[in-house]
């Protein structure tokens, strides 16, 4: 079936005015933000200090986050401690840490009750390159249980909203830092992506996000073909020159590292590439008609720039991706809980741990260990079938999400299993596929549903290709500018 044609491309020209993804007010005027690039200079080149960028998101987080609620756990005397030797390509510029992801001596709870008071001794390796950077946290960002799904509502630390809407999720799992950053708190935060979770909250957001290619990132490496390795590491930001930084400032180097450095991409190539565009869901049906517009509009900007679309048939059956994926997630859901139990000294019951938890577990220890060896001797095939169609295309271009934002509580954790799994199968129909082929993708701001909420596109290249990536999304940047568009809940300058 043809999901995207000629005739799809003319029937969007009529719908510009209607939804203005594309139109006014992506497109006004002013002075540029005060990024974390500009931030960073500024503390270089003595107009300001380290110090006094910390206290001033301090301030900006107290103002912010009794509304959105995206930050549990602040840690402001270490951030202003931290200040004082913050050394660096972004030395100063203050951020925050997803709270899956380990810090010496601060909580450390993975969005889940069962690690309330957990303390890690150590800090991880990719977060030790974090602060190489230079960068200062201020806080650790909210994330639901484990980052199982694709909103962040724990029972833990409650709901995290968007600060376009504050009756709609923030996304998941790094919910905590797309709000902080939408909201201007920070120009840039750490997230990871084990199945969208970078790209979901910068598309709900209205931020750019950035999933890097597996092995690509700072610290340990799995193998390359490791389809069961699918999470990773990078940010959400408001531009693209801040993502880049982060990026290089991050990314592995050195004689182990599995790919050439990308260094900092700083602006758009003359590279005119073949985009294969995809708009239907992987069992065929169409994502909601916004999403629609702005998967249109963003072709059509391809088209104009120059660069050649063309459909793009799926390269692997959906359904049965679908259904591997989320045995393969429910197999990491069992460890979870194992480890859980190995802490606490016995079973984990409804007080540590919340239902999703549970019920994804569940569908690993039905499938039973053969079932899972399937799964993965599946998604292994399914990678193999996805990464082998940029012979033919340079970039892959799909939505992020198959709908807008949706309200809080759409998914919430607490709802019967089979209707919390049927809404997150129709919701989060694209990334999946990015962290089982180990490949790069970035989603960008493409434009706004009818009732004012970012819509997200994503843009996917082979493994390694992150600086084509980035250079795209440089020139999409430069017509849409995106990074003026503010949310009605903004603390930022």
């Amino acid at each position: 079936m043809t999901v995207f044609s000629r005739r799809r491309f003319l029937e969007a020209t009529a719908l510009l005015a209607a939804t203005a993804p594309l139109g006014g007010c992506m497109r006004a005027r002013g002075s540029a933000p005060s990024d974390a690039v500009a931030m960073a200079d500024a503390v270089r080149s003595g107009r300001t200090t380290a110090a006094a960028l910390v206290e001033a998101a301090i301030a900006r987080l107290d103002r912010a986050n009794p509304q959105i609620n995206a930050v549990a756990y602040p840690n402001y005397d270490r951030a202003r401690a931290a200040a004082g030797s913050a050394r660096g390509p972004l030395g100063g510029v203050p951020t925050l840490i997803k709270d899956i992801s380990p810090q010496a001596g601060l909580p450390y709870t993975s969005g889940s009750r069962a690690y309330a008071e957990r303390r890690p001794p150590e800090t991880s390796p990719y977060l030790q390159a974090v602060e190489r950077a230079g960068l200062v946290s201020i806080g650790r960002s909210t994330t639901p249980e484990f980052g199982l799904t694709a909103t962040t509502e724990p029972l833990l630390t409650g709901a995290t909203r968007n600060p376009w809407n504050l009756a709609h999720s923030s996304g998941g799992s790094s919910g905590g830092s797309g709000a902080a950053v939408a909201a201007g708190v920070v120009p840039v935060a750490h997230a990871t992506d084990g199945g969208g979770s970078i790209r979901i909250p910068a598309s709900v957001n209205g931020l750019v996000g950035l999933k890097p290619s597996r092995g690509r990132m700072a610290g340990p490496a799995p193998a390359a073909n490791d389809v069961t390795s699918v999470s990773v590491a990078n940010c959400v930001s408001r531009t693209v020159r801040d993502t880049a930084a982060w990026f290089a400032a991050t990314e592995a180097t050195g004689p182990e590292a599995r790919f050439a450095p990308v260094g900092v991409v700083t602006g758009p190539s003359s590279r005119r590439l073949r985009v294969g565009v995809h708009l239907a869901r992987g069992d065929g049906t169409l994502p909601h008609g916004d999403v629609q517009n702005v998967f249109s509009n963003a072709a059509l900007l391809l088209e104009r720039l120059g660069h050649k679309v063309t459909d793009q048939p799926l390269a692997f059956d959906g359904n049965r991706s679908a259904s591997a994926f989320t045995t393969l997630w429910g197999a990491g859901a069992a460890r979870d809980i194992q480890a859980v139990a190995k802490r606490l000294g016995r079973t984990p019951g409804p007080d540590d741990l919340e239902p999703l938890t549970f019920g994804m577990a569940a569908v690993a220890q039905q499938a039973g260990e053969a079932g899972v060896r399937t799964a993965i001797a599946t998604l292994g095939e399914v990678a193999t079938r996805y990464n082998a169609q940029f012979e033919t295309i340079d970039i892959y271009m799909t939505p992020v999400l198959a709908l807008p934002p949706v309200p809080i509580g759409y998914l919430a954790t607490t709802q019967p299993f089979e209707l919390q799994q049927q809404r997150l199968n129709d919701y989060v129909a694209y990334t999946p596929i990015e962290n089982v082929a180990g490949a790069p993708s970035i989603a960008l701001p493409m434009g706004m549903s009818r009732d004012g909420l970012p819509v997200g596109i994503q843009f996917a290249t082979r493994p390694g290709g992150e600086r084509l990536l980035l250079e795209l999304a440089f020139e999409l940047e430069r017509e849409l500018e995106w990074y003026r568009q503010k949310p009605p809940l903004w603390v930022g300058e």
